[in-house]
């Protein structure tokens, strides 16, 4: 855990101030909904920040209710400029032009400082951070949690995007990432997994609260991500004329999540029994994530399973990080 600076940070650096957690952006997963709802009730937990304005939000309130993951399409695939450029027709995409006017626009100087959004997968994810290439200040806030929880085994899923072409909600805000926490089924609170969502949740608010302060934080130069290959990185199962899957995740492989798969090895096993293995689509030092994720049985979500590859990336200098 990372000690306390006397030292001051001379950088000058941006503060973030305004800083949005979100809940329900994927309705069916109730963690972040029942994270945002303490926070409302229990304003004490964020007395320490004194440097943040915490604001939340459930942002799809729809879907929440419906107990759906989303109504017509993925929420979380919506805020590419891309998309926003486009007439809304879809419920998930009024709404996303709604969060976006609220909490952005994206891209524009009035845009919140930072969103965090909260989310669950149904694999085997442990405690994960996801960031995008066009946030180097989320990378050195998920190195600051990731040391600061190292008995946690905290991962850092890294997207090589940029922000223009990135889809999810946290894109909006100047600076922005998610919290990823699993296994738990759909629609389900587990109190293992709401402790796990608020221990990386204080974390990352404690770093920008102390960034704030100009504390010098002893961070690496460079770190190690799971970068994917994209945003379609995966590997997708069968499925019939209506979409049901005609093979399962093979046995050996379900709650695998970031362990290493090698060419040759299963992946799939068919409704006659036939074993679909891996062919090294993406490399021998891949890991598959998002092992047999419930969300990633619709078609609007993208099916199968994810893979990434660990690799080393460096540490944006604090000096140098643009305004949040």
């Amino acid at each position: 855990m990372f000690e306390t600076s006397t030292s001051k940070s001379t950088t000058g650096s941006h503060k973030v101030q305004r800083v949005v957690v979100t809940g329900g952006t994927h309705g069916n997963e109730y963690t972040g909904v029942y994270v945002i709802n303490r926070l409302k009730a229990r304003p004490d937990l964020l007395s320490s920040y004194r440097s943040l304005a915490v604001e939340t939000v459930l942002t799809n309130v729809r879907a929440f209710s419906e107990n759906k993951r989303y109504v017509d399409e993925d929420l979380n695939r919506l805020f590419s400029m891309e998309r926003l450029a486009e007439t809304a027709t879809t419920a998930e995409a009024k709404r996303a032009a709604e969060l976006n006017e609220r909490l952005g626009p994206k891209g524009s100087a009035s845009a919140c400082d930072l969103i965090i959004d909260l989310h669950t997968t149904t694999g085997n994810m442990g405690a994960t951070i996801i960031v995008d290439r066009w946030c180097p200040l989320a990378l050195r806030a998920a190195a600051f949690v990731q040391a600061e929880m190292a008995a946690d085994d905290v991962h850092i899923l890294y997207y090589e995007l940029d922000k223009p072409e990135a889809p999810s909600l946290a894109s909006i805000g100047k600076a922005g990432l998610r919290i990823e926490v699993g296994p738990t089924p759909q629609g389900v609170l587990r109190h293992d997994v709401v402790q796990s969502t608020e221990r990386v949740l204080h974390s990352l608010l404690s770093f920008f609260e102390r960034r704030n302060a100009g504390e010098l934080l002893p961070l690496p130069d460079t770190i190690s991500v799971f970068a994917t290959a994209g945003s379609n990185a995966k590997i997708a199962w069968p499925v019939d004329d209506d979409g049901f899957p005609t093979a399962l995740v093979h046995a050996s492989r379900q709650d695998r999540d970031w362990v290493p798969i090698s060419a040759g090895d299963p992946l799939f096993e068919t409704l006659g029994g036939e074993v679909i293995c891996y062919q090294g689509e993406f490399g021998p030092t891949a890991v598959p994530i998002f092992v047999n994720e419930g969300g990633y049985y619709g078609k609007s979500s993208g099916r199968g399973i994810g893979f990434a590859v660990e690799r080393v990336v460096k540490l944006v200098p604090e000096d140098t990080v643009s305004e949040p």
